[in-house]
């Protein structure tokens, strides 16, 4: 089965003016010129850099005006969105820092969209296009957070940065994990061990919403939800160290190497935070977390990871059909 063919340049000049922007903002941040926190930072990071480039290394659904419609208004919102939404943390939480974040709420409504026709087309026929569609859900989740966090409410009893920390943890283990997910195996299916891969990557995919769901039950679930994600992550990183190995020489092949022990480091230290929420003794603290795992995670495994994809799919296209 033939698909579309990844979008062209994901690394444009609208690419390097969301990463001119958000290194602006965290270099204030760092030196204390802003009010801005690290927590707020990473998410940031989401539709600054990340968000446009995951976008356009997913494949548009084929044949579909509706995602057609999604890519074009995409295309020209994401960046005013993603203004709006850093308008909105320099704000106190509130009505009005609430309806500046639903700007982003809306771009990712608009990208869960064009997921659903993508999981009822593919669900069945194929898993890169599966966690495409799933992650394209999970930015919608996570932008619902995002809103809730600005509005300063406190879903079941829950407090910053936690509901914060539950939006960045839907774009970033949700949706780029999601993405990557996606590109992994597509390049690996022909592989020997491309069902084992595929099982692994499974737990990737449906590990974010698991935990969601364990953080309301209690300690025992969750860790086992962690546990299920870590291991679905060392798959990936696995699979990504390989295929940027496979890949020859070039930069995303170093960028897919750094991708791939970030998220092993990270996911360790998030396998040791489950183990001590169980006992009930953290090992590691919230604070630890957010600056270790989430800059990890985000920075180390999300985006370069992304652009390790973006370099070698983007040299690989003048030559032959990446989808098939």
């Amino acid at each position: 089965m033939k698909t579309a063919r990844v979008a062209a340049k994901p690394l444009d000049w609208k690419t390097a003016l969301g990463a001119a922007v958000w290194t602006g903002l965290a270099v204030a941040a760092s030196l204390e010129w802003s009010r801005l926190e690290l927590t707020e930072i990473l998410f940031l990071l989401a539709p600054w850099v990340v968000l446009p480039v995951a976008v356009k290394l997913v494949p548009p659904v084929p044949d579909c005006r509706l995602s057609a419609n999604v890519r074009r208004v995409h295309d020209s919102v994401v960046l005013p969105a993603a203004a709006l939404a850093t308008a909105s943390f320099l704000l106190p939480a509130g009505r009005l820092a609430a309806v500046l974040a639903s700007a982003w709420l809306l771009v990712c409504l608009l990208l869960a969209g064009e997921g659903l026709p993508r999981l009822w087309r593919y669900h069945q026929k194929s898993f890169a296009q599966f966690c495409f569609a799933v992650g394209q859900v999970y930015l919608l989740v996570g932008a619902s957070w995002l809103v809730i966090s600005r509005r300063g409410l406190r879903p079941l009893g829950f407090d910053e940065p936690i509901v914060l920390l539950t939006a960045v943890h839907f774009h970033f283990a949700g949706f780029v994990s999601a993405v990557l997910a996606g590109l992994t195996y597509e390049r690996s299916r022909a592989a020997p061990w491309a069902g084992p891969l595929r099982a692994a990557l499974f737990g990737v995919t449906a590990g974010p919403a698991f935990l969601g769901v364990a953080f309301l039950v209690g300690p025992k679930l969750k860790l086992m939800a962690a546990l299920l994600i870590a291991t679905g992550q060392f798959g990936l990183a696995a699979a990504m160290f390989r295929a940027g190995i496979a890949a020859g020489q070039g930069l995303g092949r170093w960028m897919l190497g750094i991708s791939a022990g970030c998220v092993v480091a990270g996911m360790a230290l998030a396998a040791t935070w489950a183990s001590g929420e169980y006992p009930l003794h953290p090992f590691v603290n919230l604070d630890q977390m957010v600056r270790f795992h989430g800059v990890l995670n985000a920075l180390g495994f999300g985006l370069c990871g992304l652009l390790g994809w973006a370099q070698i799919l983007g040299a690989s296209q003048s030559s032959r059909e990446i989808w098939q």
